[in-house]
């Protein structure tokens, strides 16, 4: 799903859902918050917004995709939302077809929306980043994701790399944008700090909805008053770029590489032999 270090903070923030979290194995679909139809598009509409690298993190990806224009490929989007990363890639590569793979049934209603003028190239598929769903999506050339995995746990984190260099071919990519942290935590908070004051400026111009007020507080009180709480599955679980490349590698990816990192976000790129 595309943007995610808010998502925490609206479940949090929506009294009938507390302490209900994007990835708990152990939760309903009708508790997932993303499952409310008004809160996915609103969340679709602000992104861009919320996250100062948004933009640059699908760049990113896009410029990390090993294909020709006019060439045939088949990828997937694991957490894909709404589906804006794979309308680009889409518009990009004419002749790539593309599944949107994601838990939420209204981030995927938006994605059919947005997607509805592709035809028969782009699929869609819900599952949990956790399922077993690599025989649903068939053979891949190409693995991507924006903003979504870095709600796992580590060992959550190392299972879904080890299952999406089982779903690649031979000479298959996965290319990760998302949220990494510096390893002092001096740091770290800084970045959020700075983070926290970017919505908190947007939202008092208009450029992030009045609605989002209580969105923010609920994410500064998260990730700023309770820094260095513990963390668990749904929770941003940031971890270092040393930390993720290891974790690649140890899936059996080679090359790894880290084209670009800015702040709190980073692109990763990962071969399979």
């Amino acid at each position: 799903m595309d943007g995610g270090a808010l998502k925490d903070a609206l479940r949090e923030a929506a009294a009938n859902l507390e302490s209900k979290t994007q990835f708990f194995p152990h939760m309903s679909t009708t508790d997932y918050r993303w499952n409310q139809s008004q809160a996915a598009a609103d969340y679709d509409a602000a992104a861009p917004v919320i996250h100062p690298q948004y933009v640059a993190v699908q760049e990113g990806v896009l410029a990390a995709l090993p294909f020709a224009v006019d060439q045939a490929f088949r990828l997937v989007d694991v957490g894909g939302g709404s589906g804006r990363l794979v309308e680009r890639v889409l518009e990009q590569f004419p002749l790539a077809t593309a599944v949107v793979m994601d838990q939420s049934e209204p981030f995927l209603g938006v994605a059919q929306q947005r997607l509805e003028r592709f035809g028969a190239r782009a699929s869609f598929v819900k599952h949990r980043l956790q399922d077993e769903w690599t025989a649903t999506v068939g053979p891949l050339d190409a693995v991507v994701s924006s903003s979504a995995i870095h709600h796992l746990e580590p060992a959550e984190k190392q299972q879904l790399f080890a299952k999406i260099f089982a779903a690649l071919s031979s000479g298959g990519v996965f290319i990760n944008g998302d949220e990494h942290r510096p390893a002092g935590d001096a740091e770290y908070l800084a970045l959020l700090e700075q983070w926290g004051r970017h919505m908190e400026s947007s939202h008092a111009s208009g450029a992030i909805p009045e609605s989002f007020g209580t969105v923010i507080a609920a994410w500064k009180k998260r990730n700023i008053a309770e820094f260095g709480s513990p963390r668990k599955s749904g929770d941003d679980c940031l971890e270092t770029l040393e930390t993720q490349v290891s974790y690649l590698r140890a899936a059996g990816f080679s090359p790894v590489d880290v084209p670009w990192s800015r702040e709190l976000w980073a692109v990763f790129v990962a071969h399979k032999p």
